[in-house]
């Protein structure tokens, strides 16, 4: 039975409901990029998919626009796939469950995906309606933008004859993106050693933290729970002798680490009191952060005595040591866009395997230098403890362009629709728009979207009437670019 059927814009509202009956999580495009391809061909729309599930749809002019200048509207189809602990669901083939909370779209247990899935929703309307006033439209739906940007990368630009665009993956209405960070993902290793020693095994959490965005959220004074483990391996380690056996935490490369989990070996007239130290440095973090934090919790549980394989001495403080110096959440504000920041690493993932400890970070600036030195910092700590650090994922930042017709197009009807002025903003989160204009000469391009809050968790929620609003601006822009 349809949940969103009575809303409008009834037509956008059916296609989100569609997505949310397709696994798409990013990796896993191939159905919804078949659908896509469907789709254009029961409308009798030109269609392109590459290797890398990116989809291209074309839609010819409106009467009177066909000499208009195309435009691309952009979306990404896959969403990310985090759900409530202890809730059974498969990502790869349970159907997302939306369910309506006042204004705002939730999902029961996970993500919503309306990051990205309402963008493509709002542009398959377009497309399907044929009493719209439009230019030439190429609707671009790229896969596996929530891991890198993989589809964007992979895109060959030439299939696009357009140099004006509509990104529809912004998150706040009435903020016109024009412009966003770059970024890279440091990806290290660092040697460990074990042996085998009998003691009794303590099992360390933290969880329950707010995580969020680390592109959005990282100026928020929230918590990352890998960072927090290390902190508290290093204060541990100032009270008592332990020995790591287990280390993992985060989710995510772009999602700050809501949670993280060690085990440790102790003496075993020690465990006691070992407990206790972590639950009375996890009740002082508590109270750091229990503005930012309110869900946080922090664990320790005694567990068996017995042999088994953990890290010797110099490594135990070797993890430890690493983790407390890496670098982590804002590292410079914006002087001339104040409020903006300017470059940012976010500490995603970490886990301890046999023989090394591997983590990643991803890395944020609308300043390249900048962005390469925080890498270079994290490089030096991970080269002085014996490692190495590779990179990936490297994209570009998006500059301002004070001349952007596109812009000027949409604060105009803005505008006329609400009577009131919409804002431009850059954006600390990297999203398509770079790429696509370092590939794109002259590229013309602008992000917008609904509102939407706490995306890549299980809170996303979106909002019915911002969304409303959004699709009405999009066809008014569509009219006026003749």
């Amino acid at each position: 039975m349809s949940v969103l059927a009575n809303y409008e814009p009834k037509n956008v509202f059916s296609y989100f409901e569609k997505l949310c009956t397709i696994p798409r999580g990013s990796g896993n495009t191939d159905g919804v990029a078949s659908y896509l391809v469907n789709f254009a061909k029961e409308h009798g729309l030109e269609s392109y998919r590459d290797a890398a599930n990116n989809v291209i749809i074309r839609k010819p002019a409106s009467a009177g626009y066909e000499n208009a200048d195309t435009i691309i509207l952009q979306g990404h189809h896959d969403m990310v796939c985090e759900k409530e602990e202890g809730l059974d669901f498969d990502f790869t083939k349970d159907a997302i469950q939306p369910v309506i909370d006042g204004d705002w779209i939730r999902a029961k247990g996970t993500t919503l995906g309306g990051d990205n899935g309402i963008a493509v929703a709002m542009i398959l309307a377009i497309l399907a309606d044929d009493t719209l006033a439009h230019p030439p439209i190429e609707a671009l739906i790229t896969a596996d933008e929530e891991i890198g940007m993989l589809g964007a990368f992979a895109l060959d630009c030439k299939q696009l004859t357009g140099h004006k665009l509509i990104n529809l993956d912004s998150e706040y209405e009435g903020i016109l993106m024009c412009s966003c960070a770059g970024g890279i993902n440091a990806r290290s290793r660092v040697p460990v050693a074990r042996e085998n020693i009998s003691g009794t095994l303590v099992d360390i959490s933290i969880k329950g933290l707010t995580s969020g965005h680390s592109g959005v959220e990282i100026d928020k004074g929230r918590a990352n729970a890998n960072v927090l483990m290390g902190r508290l391996l290093c204060e541990l380690a100032a009270k008592e002798s332990y020995r790591l056996a287990a280390l993992e935490g985060g989710s995510r490369d772009t999602a700050i680490a809501a949670a993280s989990m060690a085990q440790i070996m102790v003496e075993p007239e020690r465990a006691a009191a070992v407990c206790e130290t972590v639950k009375q440095l996890g009740a002082q973090y508590a109270g750091e952060y229990a503005t930012a934090e309110p869900g946080m919790a922090l664990d320790a549980a005694i567990g068996a005595i017995k042999n088994c394989s953990v890290l010797t001495m110099a490594s135990t403080e070797k993890v430890y040591r690493v983790l407390a110096a890496l670098p982590d959440s804002v590292q410079a504000m914006s002087v001339d866009m104040p409020g903006l920041v300017q470059t940012s690493t976010n500490f995603g993932l970490l886990k301890l395997t046999d023989n090394e400890l591997t983590f990643s970070n991803t890395v944020r600036s609308s300043i390249t230098a900048q962005k390469e030195w925080v890498v270079e910092k994290i490089a030096s700590i991970v080269r002085l403890a014996g490692g190495e650090t590779a990179t990936d994922g490297n994209y570009p930042g998006w500059a301002y362009n004070p001349h952007s017709v596109v812009k000027d197009t949409i604060l105009s009807a803005y505008k006329t629709l609400f009577g009131k002025d919409a804002a431009v903003e850059a954006v600390h989160a990297g999203i398509e728009c770079g790429l696509f204009a370092d590939s794109i000469p002259h590229l013309d391009c602008v992000s917008i979207g609904p509102d939407m809050g706490d995306v890549h968790t299980p809170r996303e929620h979106l909002s019915i009437a911002s969304s409303q609003r959004t699709y009405e601006l999009l066809k008014l822009v569509l009219a006026e670019s003749k």
